[in-house]
């Protein structure tokens, strides 16, 4: 007979389990969480539609190919787009065959920010679909905050994952209501996230010839999830053949 502690204790185990729960990895490491924790950062996505995102949205579901009248920080047409890390996002930029979409393009996901005191912050959440990549390479991205090559990795805010907000695209409630609380000058340290169904906020975006915004995209698995990006390979190496 168990205690009712002990079953308090293995519920709790098994709802953990449950809420961090990720697919398999493919051939080349990539591995696409359904739920998590993860942290957060800011970019301007304005700047690349005229080339196009690494998903290759090259305009705004309202004609936008540009976004210069935001200041970054909310003030945009209210669309909830993000990039995610790169071995979320299921392509390698460090290597030329290997850039481009990735699965988690047109992927959405609800994100709830958590407090410094280790409280979800449900009334913070909202629902950003995948628009973008953060590399991890160094020289690409500018940080360290997506540099993780496997599961059993974290970055330099402690999570494995991360999304990077574009926060041009946010109108000024959608920003407010995200980030108030912000534990991190401007990023969230801890954030809870949830694969979900796209919202109305979130629309899919058009793409290019070359890109795809489907959220069933194909990786790109000509290289692994971390070659010429400056971080080791041998944790791939050891996770998957054991050596």
């Amino acid at each position: 007979m168990f205690s009712s502690s002990t079953v308090a204790v293995a519920v709790a185990a098994l709802a953990a389990a449950l809420f961090t729960s990720t697919a398999s990895a493919d051939s080349a490491g990539y591995v696409l969480p359904s739920s998590g924790t993860a942290s957060t950062t800011q970019f301007l996505v304005g700047p690349e539609l005229s080339g196009g995102t690494a998903c290759g949205v090259q305009k705004l579901p309202n004609g936008a190919t540009s976004l210069s009248g935001a200041l970054g920080k909310g003030g945009g047409p209210g669309y909830l787009y993000a990039a995610i890390n790169q071995l979320a996002f299921g392509a390698n930029p460090s290597v030329s065959s290997a850039g481009g979409p990735g699965g988690a393009c047109g992927i959405c996901y609800s994100i709830t920010p958590v407090s410094s005191s280790g409280t979800a912050l449900t009334a913070n959440t909202l629902t950003f679909m995948i628009v973008d990549e953060c590399p991890a390479s160094v020289s690409l991205s500018g940080g360290s905050h997506c540099n993780t090559c496997s599961t059993s990795e974290k970055n330099d805010m402690g999570q494995t994952w991360h999304f990077d907000i574009a926060v041009d695209a946010m109108s000024d409630a959608q920003y407010s209501t995200f980030f108030k609380g912000v534990t991190d000058g401007t990023n969230w340290e801890q954030v809870q996230f949830t694969k979900a169904s796209c919202g109305s906020a979130s629309p899919t975006p058009s793409a290019a010839s070359w890109g795809c915004v489907s959220g069933a995209c194909p990786n790109q698995a000509s290289a692994t999830v971390c070659e010429n990006t400056g971080f080791s390979k041998r944790l791939f190496a050891r996770q998957f053949t054991g050596l």
